[in-house]
Parts: structure tokens; sequence; C-alpha cells
């Protein structure tokens, strides 16, 4: 019978390996984290596509079961805003129960900037009846 030497990797092999994975590293780093940052950035702008698209649900939906949702006299602008703390809005009242029931709070921070939080600023038209919503981070 013939006798087999297994000794394993020497450790100049084990160091080769180590250095050559080093490398592999140091080149794929930073594509990796420039493409984290970006898919980042497409996140927080399809959160604010998915707002304004469930706030144009919402008051369609609404002004389809009530007369007008910014009353005559009203402000023609209502303006929501999403912090840490919460919903804070300027305009009507009866505005919060729609965004409160329509939207997810949790969607609404900036994934690329967490100082960064949602507002939607919503005017109405008043010689067309429409609405327009504008998104951004503030």
């Amino acid at each position: 019978m013939k006798k087999t030497n297994n000794k394993g990797f020497s450790l100049i092999e084990l160091i080769i390996v180590i250095a050559i994975m080093a490398v592999l590293v140091a080149i794929i780093a930073p594509n990796l984290t420039k493409y984290l940052g970006s898919s980042k950035t497409s996140a927080d702008t399809k959160n604010l596509d998915e707002i304004q698209s469930t706030l144009n649900t919402c008051i369609t939906d609404y002004e389809m079961s009530n007369s007008t949702l910014i009353a005559n006299g009203a402000s023609t602008t209502v303006t929501a805003k999403w912090t840490s703390a919460g919903l804070t809005s300027t305009g009507i009242t009866s505005l919060d129960a729609i965004i409160n029931g329509a939207i997810d709070a949790t969607k609404c921070q900036s994934k690329e900037d967490t100082s960064k939080w949602a507002q939607a600023v919503i005017s109405k038209d008043s010689s067309t009846n429409a609405y327009v919503i504008t998104m951004s981070w503030v």
C-alpha cells in the first residue's frame, strides 16, 4: 500500500490566498457602497411618489363623498409635514384624518438622510377645482 502525505496548506499558500482576497475586497467595496447609496435615493423617490399617489387617491375619494375638500373661504393650500414626532399640518383640519388614514408614517423618513422627512403641499385651483400635490423632503 502506498502512503499518502497530506500535510495541508503551507503558511505561504494561506498568506497568498488572504492577500488575493484583500485585493478583491479593496476593489469591490467602493462600488458596493456607491450602489447602496443610489438604492437608498431611489427608495426615497419611490416613497415620495407612493405618498403623492395615495394623497391623490384620498382627495379624489373624499371629493366624491363630500362636496368640497377645501371649503369656501378657507385656505386653498394645505401643507402636511411628517416628522419623527408625527404629522403636523397647516390649513384645514379635516385633511388630517385623510392623511393619517392613508399614509404609513414609517415610509416618510428619508433612507439616505435620516434627518429629512416628507412634506406635501396640496393646493386647489379655484378656477378648475383641480388639486396640485407637491412632495419634497424637509
